[in-house]
């Protein structure tokens, strides 16, 4: 077996690390209209006490309509899903890529000691949905491996081309020991290389930059 095939296998190795993190909020995400929907389905068994006729058939309507969009919430959620185990060529904008990631970090930070501050200017540059998504997530759960404890990291995006994160000024990156759920330095740099990106690291600062043609 050449060396290509192996780098892109130990490449989907380290996607799939990065799904079991964040496949709770996925799932909540499912099950969440679900869960609505059964609510709302108990209610249409239950008639309210004096109701008249068109009260009734109102609000039947009104729940029948609620049910069915919840369902179909469910239904586009689970479609979805599908493009988290394949690449189907899908493009995305970067600041689409980073709403995205911050929806999925979100529960992942409230339970440890860190916080990450979003960039507001945001250069606007298409790349690849599928790669480019598990890039950045897997780079963010290692920069908070390497992130002292009650720290936040700065994200800059303002630069077409070059993500970066910046440490708090006299707080250097420090190796978080013991931490194996985390994502390593040569997981996150197997995934950038897959990609054709580059990881550059200093003191203060870690840095992400994309290939000169990413599409």
């Amino acid at each position: 077996m050449s060396v290509l095939p192996l780098t892109a296998l130990a490449a989907r190795g380290v996607q799939f690390k990065v799904l079991s993190q964040i496949f709770p909020v996925l799932r909540h995400e499912v099950v969440g209209p679900l869960s609505n929907a059964t609510l709302a389905a108990a209610m249409l068994r239950q008639s309210p006490d004096g109701a008249n006729a068109e009260a009734l058939q109102q609000r039947c309507h009104r729940l029948a309509g609620d049910l069915t969009g919840m369902l179909d919430d469910s239904v586009n959620v689970v479609r979805e899903l599908d493009q988290w185990l394949a690449d189907n060529g899908a493009i995305t904008s970067t600041e689409d890529l980073l709403r995205d990631c911050r929806k999925l970090m979100f529960s992942h930070l409230l339970l440890s000691r860190h916080s990450i501050i979003w960039p507001e200017d945001v250069a606007a540059v298409q790349l690849p949905q599928f790669s480019s998504r598990y890039l950045l997530l897997a780079w963010l759960l290692c920069l908070l491996r390497e992130l002292p404890a009650d720290a936040g990291l700065t994200l800059d995006f303002s630069q077409a081309g070059v993500w970066r994160a910046r440490f708090p000024e006299g707080q250097a990156a420090s190796a978080g020991a013991g931490q194996a759920d985390v994502f390593d330095l040569q997981e996150v740099e197997l995934l950038a290389a897959a990609s054709g990106w580059r990881l550059e690291r200093q003191a203060q600062c870690w840095s992400l930059h994309a290939p000169a043609h990413p599409l």
